[in-house]
């Protein structure tokens, strides 16, 4: 039984670590979410800035920066989208290895449990026994 709840001891550590590993993974990920946010939020600000113009050749270097502008936000927003689906799918694997560690830690929980109850039966059993031979010494005496 002491084998088995060392076995069981050490895949429940496993698996906390495995989850560990997971959160790292989600807030990393919900970072990488939030600066795509934030770049986005940053190059728009750009797009909405205006300078006077005197000349064509500045006219027209405004026109390819906000083309150029409008390109990077929507790559930006092609990896949010992206990045956030990577999200969702690490946040399910997340529960998923959540589960499988709380479905250990139950088993363990109640394994350990049984063996403590054996435990207090074999110790019973012996002070049942010296009561036992007590009494036989005490009835011979």
């Amino acid at each position: 039984m002491k084998q088995q709840l060392d076995v069981l001891g050490r895949l429940a550590s496993l698996r906390g670590s495995q989850v560990q590993q997971m959160l790292g993974r989600v807030n990393y990920q919900q970072n990488l979410c939030q600066r795509y946010r934030n770049n986005i939020i940053g190059l728009s600000r750009l797009l909405g800035f205006e300078v006077p113009l005197s000349t064509s050749l500045q006219r027209d270097n405004q026109q390819r920066y906000k083309v150029t502008l409008h390109k990077m936000v929507e790559l930006q927003r092609k990896e949010l989208g992206l990045a956030e689906q990577t999200l969702a799918r690490i946040q399910g694997e997340l529960l998923a290895a959540m589960r499988s560690e709380k479905i250990v830690s139950q088993f363990l929980d109640g394994k350990l449990a049984e063996w403590q109850a054996q435990l207090a039966q074999q110790e019973q059993k012996i002070q049942d026994g010296l009561a036992a031979q007590a009494w036989w010494r005490a009835q011979g005496a």
